[in-house]
């Protein structure tokens, strides 16, 4: 079985949508200084309170507001491109855990009992990427090392 035309189009166009929503939330939250509203991914991120002091001077125009919006949507849409690659086999992980075996994303069928869900697994799995990544000079988390 494979992914119906009906629900590929209908999960693409709500990425798209999902992408231009969580970029405009995202710059009004900086806009309006609410900076403890754009960190919950890892589940302990957060600023440090220089960090939030920085981000708390922007002053947000009009344009700005645009380009900042075009940024979060660019960034977004690369990481979900990605991601789809991967699903369609055109790429593999970076990252592996074991041999990689390529995916398929399918219609739902009742007789393919579901025992577990990506976004449950999603946040928890942030700590076994914390151990496999490249010390870049900058983290995500709050966690003295």
């Amino acid at each position: 079985m494979k992914l119906s035309e009906n629900n590929k189009k209908s999960l693409l166009v709500s990425i798209h949508q999902l992408i231009e929503e969580n970029a405009s939330h995202t710059v009004n939250h900086l806009e309006n200084k609410r900076t403890n509203h754009l960190i919950n991914y890892p589940s302990n991120g957060g600023f440090t309170e220089s960090e939030k002091s920085e981000l708390e001077k922007l002053e947000i125009n009009p344009t700005l507001k645009s380009a900042l919006r075009k940024v979060f949507a660019s960034n977004t849409a690369d990481v979900f491109f990605a991601v789809l690659n991967i699903i369609d086999g055109t790429s593999d992980p970076t990252v592996e855990f074991g041999e990689w075996e390529d995916v398929m994303l399918v219609d739902y069928d009742e007789e393919n009992e579901i025992d577990s869900m990506l976004h449950d697994d999603f946040y928890g799995t942030y700590w076994d990427w914390k151990e496999k990544r490249p010390n870049p000079g900058w983290k995500l988390d709050l966690l003295e090392e």
